[in-house]
């Protein structure tokens, strides 16, 4: 046993010599191939940002000047999630029409960050021009970008009264947009030509075209799309309020039309598509009677309280109406109509019928049509929920909330937000399931979310060695 315990020493001691002799080997021994590879895996942006501050190598790796690696990690990974959202935590108008009787926020959104979020401290808005005599107010988010309004809002006595006006067409009164990313502390301004003085709806849109590092949107590369109003100033049978010697005019109709923006050749802002001369596709009521009731599906979509659905699609700027049958037929607001969906040929709406219920309904048109008539087939309804009877166990419910009918807050493919009109009492019903429920971050805050996203490509931060 003495003998054998003997060479058996005398074997690991050869291995650990072995062992010792052979060079140690670190990640600082990986070719630049592999190095990517492995940094390939990395989760999104904020992890690739971290890492390359580790050394110039690493940051040489992720950032290199033909962007082919920034590229190659942007088609492995899916979008990043939100690090937080911008709420508005008090009652304001959602970002429909900006017509007469829209009402501003008197503050800037909080920012409430995203569960897992590596953005932890507070972001806010204080980087932004000062709007001074004039409201601003965030009305569209997409990836890092905000995209804010900037407006005057116009007091004159009528009637022994202070009512607010809008100045259509003034261009004194034209209103102003800013694009910023919160998480970098930019902005620019978007000026609006004369004739963009009454904006019904404004959305951020992807660049024209990638840039080097695969990115689809951020300061470098966004497009602004402005759905405008023109109002019919030949109709002669409109109501006119005159206030000293210029004249108001509340307009019965008007003609929508778009307009996009995006940065030029030489890096300015300029107008790249103006269909102006595009005024008799759609002609609309008042302004104060179209509410922007949803964007899906590449397509965004207004009801108008003469009964008529308008429809934009994002690709071609065209703007067309939606035919629905007589008895879907009522005054269409942004309280009691939603579109949150479009999947393939298939539009799902959500609405609150004259019963007080939320209904899913649902219709498919034929591939081939030309466009989106609707008036020859029944809308099937796929779910339907009693509100008063389904939130009879929700704390804090009141009898008298559903004396009236609830109105709808917010709304996306998967949940719809609602409150009684009389109070703000948030609850939500999820569209999987149409259960009711009360304790959910989204039930917190009146009013529309914004998302935001990671920039990219992404900042990178010093590096801190070799």
């Amino acid at each position: 046993m003495g003998i054998r315990g003997s060479r058996r020493r005398r074997k690991m001691t050869k291995q650990q010599d072995r062992k010792i002799d052979q060079p140690v080997t670190s990640v600082d021994d990986l070719s630049d191939d592999l190095l990517g590879l492995v940094l390939l895996g990395l989760d999104w942006s904020v992890s690739l940002t971290r890492a390359a501050a580790t050394c110039r190598r690493w940051r040489r790796i992720v950032a290199g000047a033909d962007g082919a690696f920034l590229r190659r990690f942007r088609s492995l990974h899916h979008a990043p999630p939100p690090v937080g959202h911008f709420y508005y935590a008090v009652n304001a108008d959602p970002p429909c029409s900006f017509g007469l009787s829209h009402t501003f926020p008197h503050e800037d959104p909080v920012f409430v960050p995203s569960s897992g979020s590596p953005v932890r401290q507070p972001m806010s808005l204080d980087f932004m021009p000062s709007a001074g005599d004039r409201k601003r107010q965030v009305i569209d988010s997409r990836g890092s970008l905000l995209l804010v309004l900037y407006d005057e809002v116009c007091l004159r006595e009528y009637a022994g009264a202070w009512r607010r006006r809008y100045n259509y067409g003034d261009p004194t009164a034209a209103p102003e947009l800013v694009v910023c990313e919160p998480l970098t502390r930019r902005y620019e301004k978007i000026v609006l030509p004369w004739h963009c003085g009454c904006v019904m709806s404004a959305f951020l849109l992807d660049g024209d075209a990638d840039d080097e590092a695969g990115g689809t949107i951020g300061m470098d590369t966004f497009r602004v799309l402005l759905v405008l109003y023109d109002p019919d100033r030949d109709d002669d049978d409109h109501d006119m309020d005159v206030v000293e010697s210029d004249g108001w005019y509340l307009y019965r109709s008007g003609w929508p039309y778009t307009a996009v923006f995006s940065r030029g050749g030489d890096g300015g802002i300029e107008c790249a598509v103006d269909e102006y001369d595009m005024l008799d596709s759609v002609c609309l009521p008042n302004i104060e009677e179209v509410h922007l009731a949803g964007r899906t599906g590449g397509r965004a979509y207004w009801g108008c309280d003469d009964g008529q659905v308008v429809v934009l699609d994002e690709r071609t700027f065209k703007l067309s109406a939606m035919a629905f049958p007589d008895h879907m037929t009522w005054g269409f607001h942004a309280s009691n109509f939603r579109v949150v969906g479009v999947d393939g040929y298939t539009v799902r709406i959500v609405c609150i019928t004259n019963s007080g219920d939320l209904e899913v309904r649902s219709y498919t048109f034929h591939s081939d049509a030309s466009d989106e008539s609707y008036g020859d087939k029944e809308w099937v309804v796929e779910k339907r929920v009693e509100l008063a009877e389904a939130s009879l166990l929700l704390p804090g419910r009141k009898e008298e909330y559903f004396r009236c009918l609830p109105e709808i807050i917010a709304a996306t493919e998967e949940f719809v937000v609602l409150s009684p009109a009389e109070e703000t009492w948030l609850f939500s019903v999820d569209l999987g399931t149409m259960e009711l429920e009360r304790e959910h971050d989204r039930n917190r805050y009146k009013g529309v979310t914004y998302p935001c996203a990671p920039p990219w490509p992404p900042v990178m931060r010093a590096c801190v060695g070799d």
